[in-house]
């Protein structure tokens, strides 16, 4: 029970106060320079793509002020491995430093995946995709509902499962989400089609016509819209059977619930007598 209130805390639980609080707390954990060549990244970081040119950025403001913020890593057989705190690592190996400030912490491999989504969340560095696979992950692992996920990792439960709907789009259209080609607003739109070729044949239309989210709302409607609604046997049968009977067009328009309009076709008053009559 404990673990899962710690999680539940996201990093608050994992990384320590600053040290001027933790003094007046008398809370104060021990950070220790850990070599970094005994460092190897997470197995279970949820974040694929690492911007290089952020990184550099990083390396330079280290350079500069060092680390402020310690990483955390877990105590394995033959070194350490990374729990929170990717980019800062790559930035202080890119400079060749010898060691790096770090907290060491015991974690369960079972909640190794939950911390690192977190630490990427609350720090806002995963694409869309990265955050939505991340999500199916952890929910396999731990066998979540999109309730109990959005909980742990500090979400709203449409927000988790609008994440991951994403997945259902074609491999094409989810490397375009990662790369910034596309936003999500562009997504839930395409996402509004339903087959693979209509979505990446508009996906086509706004990579092409540079299209806003707003257009592409408008464009996935029309194309929805198009479509021939399917066919109820049972209410087309007895279209045709009054047909047959009545002498005259009819058409059966159901509505929302059980009800329902007819509408039946006349030609002229002589027309209209006749098929009251046979009504009547």
């Amino acid at each position: 029970m404990t673990t899962r209130k710690a999680l539940g805390r996201g990093l608050d639980a994992l990384i320590p106060p600053k040290r001027e609080e933790a003094k007046e707390a008398g809370d104060f954990e021990k950070i220790e320079n850990v070599p970094v060549d005994q460092i190897v990244a997470s197995r279970y970081q949820p974040r694929i793509v690492f911007n290089e040119e952020a990184i550099k950025e990083l390396a330079n403001s280290i350079k500069e002020k060092g680390v402020i913020q310690p990483i955390i890593v877990a105590k394995k057989h033959n070194g350490y491995e990374l729990v929170a705190g990717e980019r800062r690592w790559r930035a202080v190996r890119s400079l060749g430093q010898k060691t790096i400030p770090a907290i060491i912490k015991v974690v369960r491999d079972s909640d190794a995946l939950e911390l690192a989504l977190i630490e990427n969340i609350q720090r806002e560095n995963l694409n869309p995709i990265e955050e939505a696979n991340a999500f199916l992950r952890l929910m396999k692992q731990r066998a979540f509902t999109q309730e109990e996920l959005a909980k742990n990792v500090g979400k709203s439960r449409p927000a988790v499962a609008n994440a991951l709907r994403l997945l259902k789009l074609p491999d094409k259209i989810k490397d375009d989400l990662a790369d910034g080609l596309l936003t999500i607003g562009h997504a839930k739109a395409i996402l509004a089609l339903d087959t693979d070729p209509e979505r990446l044949k508009l996906r086509d239309q706004i990579i092409n016509s540079a299209m806003s989210v707003r257009e592409t709302e408008q464009n996935a409607r029309s194309v929805t819209k198009k479509k021939p609604q399917p066919v109820d046997i049972f209410l087309e049968k007895v279209r045709i059977d009054l047909e047959r009977k009545l002498a005259s067009k009819v058409a059966i328009k159901p509505r929302a619930g059980k009800r329902g309009v007819i509408n039946i076709h006349y030609t002229s008053v002589d027309d209209l007598n006749r098929i009251i009559e046979l009504i009547g």
